[in-house]
C-alpha cells in the first residue's frame, strides 16, 4: 500500500486523496467554520461512528474517535489541517478490516479500540481486549511517526505478535 506523509503521519495515499476530495468539494464558502461545524462533517463523513470531543461519548466495538478541540480548531483555519487530520481520520477506517480478521480469528474474544487524535495532533488508539476466558486487558498505543496506522495495526494484531499458549489468541495488543 502507497502512503503519503502528511508533517510525519503516514497515511494511505487512498485516505488522502479521499480527504482532499471531501474538503475541495466543499468549496470556497466565505463563511468560517466553527468548531461544531468540523465535528458535524466529520460525523457526515463517518456515519457509523462515535466520534466526539471525550471519550465518555464512546460505544462497544472499534469505530470510536476522540478528537480535541484545539485540532478541531486548527481544521476550521487551515484547509490543509482539515485535510491531514481527514486523511488520518479515514485511515482509521481502513484497518476496520483488520479489525474485523482479528474478531473472526480470536472467537470468543472482543476488542474495543478508541483513537485519540490530542491538541497537538497526534495519534493513538486506546484498546481494550476481553478474552474468551474472560480476562481483561487495555493499553495505550502512540502512532510511531513515519508508520500508517494500518500496517501497525495489521503487524500489532495479525504479524509477529505473541499468541497466547491457553487460548491461542493474540492478546497482548491491549
Amino acid at each position: 500500500m502507497s502512503t503519503v506523509n502528511l508533517n510525519g503521519l503516514q497515511v494511505s495515499e487512498n485516505s488522502f486523496n479521499r480527504a482532499r476530495q471531501i474538503v475541495e468539494n466543499r468549496g470556497n464558502s466565505n463563511r468560517r467554520l466553527t468548531t461544531t461545524d468540523v465535528l458535524s462533517s466529520l460525523r457526515e463523513m463517518m456515519p457509523g461512528w462515535n466520534i466526539s470531543t471525550s471519550s465518555d461519548n464512546w460505544g462497544e466495538g472499534f469505530r470510536n474517535i476522540e478528537i480535541d478541540n484545539a485540532t478541531l480548531r486548527e481544521m476550521a483555519n487551515d484547509p490543509e489541517a482539515m485535510v491531514r487530520f481527514k486523511a488520518l481520520i479515514l485511515d482509521f477506517e481502513e484497518m476496520v478490516p483488520t479489525l474485523e480478521e482479528w474478531s473472526a480469528q480470536n472467537e470468543g474474544s472482543t476488542i474495543n479500540l478508541g483513537f485519540s487524535i490530542d491538541e497537538e495532533g497526534n495519534a493513538r488508539v486506546l484498546s481494550l481486549v476481553r478474552t474468551l476466558l474472560g480476562e481483561e486487558t487495555s493499553n495505550t498505543f502512540d502512532l510511531p511517526r513515519g508508520s500508517s496506522w494500518v500496517d501497525f495495526m495489521r503487524q500489532r494484531l495479525l504479524g509477529d505478535g505473541q499468541a497466547d499458549i491457553e487460548t491461542g489468541s493474540r492478546t497482548w495488543l491491549a
